[in-house]
């Protein structure tokens, strides 16, 4: 697929966590709501889950929370990304930028959902971080992807779910600025 190229001509949502179940509990009610309405929705965990058990180890975590995501996507009839890296491996840099690059421009979403700026875990943080910087950068001709896709030029909506708890990491609430009725 080229970059931008519809699967559908419907309008695209792209839903970007850090770890397998991130999705499933802030941005799946906006999700299944938009694919209500005819939208074409994708899935996309940065890290792979490695880290989400204390019974299994990383491998066998990994293949089981990427069985979960698997099975998430489907139900809500969304296209599934496959990770870019493994648990607490997610790190704002030009690797993992060009690689969400790549998937950022295949998909050429209408609306991205993304983590808090501002959450309990680094890898939340930089999931978002990495998430803005790579829409950034989705038009830029002379930022090469991994693998190489071409620019788009399209606006997306940018939205960030509320951090867990609601709380930042020195317990301050966060409110957000509107809501979708799920």
């Amino acid at each position: 697929m080229m970059a931008g190229e519809a699967l559908t001509s419907r309008p695209r949502v792209l839903a970007i966590g850090a770890h397998p179940d991130d999705i499933e509990f802030m941005m799946a009610g906006t999700l299944l709501c938009l694919r209500l309405k005819g939208w074409e929705v994708h899935y996309l965990n940065i890290a792979d889950g490695s880290c989400g058990s204390v019974k299994l180890d990383a491998d066998q975590t990994a293949k089981l929370r990427r069985k979960e995501a698997q099975e998430a996507a489907e139900i809500m009839e969304a296209h599934w990304h496959p990770p870019l890296t493994r648990d607490l491996e997610i790190f704002y840099g030009d690797e993992l930028i060009r690689r969400l690059g790549a998937v950022i421009r295949t998909v050429a979403p209408d609306v991205l959902l993304v983590h808090h700026p501002v959450d309990y875990m680094e890898d939340h943080m930089n999931a978002c971080r990495l998430s803005v910087t790579a829409a950034f950068s989705r038009g830029m001709p002379n930022y090469r992807t991994q693998p190489p896709v071409d620019p788009i030029e399209k606006p997306i909506a940018l939205y960030h779910a509320l951090p867990h708890g609601l709380m930042t990491p020195f317990g301050e609430e966060v409110s957000g600025s509107f809501y979708v009725n799920v």
